[in-house]
């Protein structure tokens, strides 16, 4: 999950969100590609935390960034510099046009995904430019906009087929796909579950190697929700598990239960049923499907207001991933000696 902790100055706040993502857990992250300064930062502390040189990392990729095309066909020059810089060591990035239909890119689907297609290989062609082999992503996030404000929207049909048709382009050139759920909703409403599993569909259709900002995201990007992360969670386990190939064999055919049971019976008493019933379904860990009477004496809670349990629960069972005393005691000094060099000007 990409955030930024925008009550902290902007120059140097990368600093403290690496630092969380490399203390807080133990899987690789995002760091800024907004020039070189932020995205070397990124590469040199994920290399101290793992004990590896730079020039070891360029064969070890540990890191991942999004280069946004500033659409229609513009690499700003910092976003180009950041692009350069993971290529130069080796790290993966996903080069995604920003092609918002109507405003970054034409109206029509197929004009916007023209442009996206160009844009991004225009980018994947440059880092192999800065070093061949550099690892990158086939990036997409085309969408359309409110015609009467301007305002993106997500999770439209029309952001779904993007999403779609965009795995296939990504497919025909060879490369991994980068797609994106998202929801212009304001809240953790229904709006905001239907727009996030409508452009959810759209990437699982589309094949997506890596599915940003899958969990949580609101406000068109704006705002990151506990609530929406928890609601996302559970539709993309609801995924996961439709993506379950059926099993098939003699067991799973039931055939001794079929000629056990007589015309009008059920099932509930058969061995068959006993030894597979805690473990043949998918247990959601948010849905509630109690009668409206129960659930009212329960507390009456909706979707929401379980999702805030859980995520407080969450947080409570957290418990910080051991760190070798040595390699946090050299990040903390980095952080320190970047923030007093950064000082008030940029990175």
């Amino acid at each position: 999950q990409v955030c930024a902790p925008v009550e902290l100055p902007v120059n140097s706040r990368h600093l403290d969100t690496y630092f969380a993502n490399l203390t807080l857990t133990d899987k690789s992250f995002h760091v800024s590609a907004i020039g070189r300064g932020r995205a070397l930062d990124g590469i040199e502390m994920m290399a101290i935390s793992r004990g590896l040189s730079l020039d070891q990392m360029r064969d070890h990729p540990g890191v991942t960034t999004i280069i946004s095309v500033n659409s229609p066909r513009r690499f700003d020059e910092m976003m180009a510099e950041g692009l350069m810089t993971m290529a130069e060591f080796g790290q993966s990035v996903a080069v995604t046009p920003f092609t918002l239909m109507g405003a970054m890119s034409p109206v029509t689907l197929a004009g916007a995904l023209a442009q996206q297609n160009a844009e991004a290989l225009f980018g994947v062609v440059l880092t192999q430019r800065v070093r061949p082999g550099a690892p990158v992503m086939y990036g997409a996030f085309t969408s359309n906009v409110d015609m009467k404000s301007g305002a993106p929207a997500f999770g439209t049909p029309e952001n779904t087929k993007a999403n779609i048709a965009s795995g296939q382009l990504a497919r025909r050139y060879g490369l991994p796909y980068r797609t994106t759920p998202g929801s212009a909703s304001n809240t953790a409403d229904a709006q905001g579950a239907y727009e996030t599993l409508m452009a959810l569909w759209g990437a699982v259709l589309g094949h997506g190697n890596l599915v940003y900002h899958a969990a949580g995201w609101q406000e068109g990007g704006l705002t990151a929700s506990f609530e929406k992360f928890i609601i996302d969670v559970e539709m993309i386990q609801h995924m996961m598990e439709f993506l379950r190939p059926i099993e098939v064999n003699e067991a799973e055919l039931a055939v001794e239960a079929l000629g056990a049971v007589p015309t009008g019976g059920h099932f509930f008493g058969e061995p068959h049923t006993l030894e597979r019933y805690s473990t043949a379904f998918y247990q959601p860990m948010l849905s509630n499907w109690q009668n409206y009477e129960a659930w009212q004496e329960a507390g009456g809670l909706d979707a929401t207001a379980r999702a805030t349990r859980l995520w407080k629960k969450a947080l409570e069972d957290y418990v910080e991933p051991t760190m070798d005393i040595s390699g946090r005691e050299a990040l903390e000094a980095y952080v320190a000696r970047r923030r007093e060099a950064i000082g008030q000007g940029e990175p």
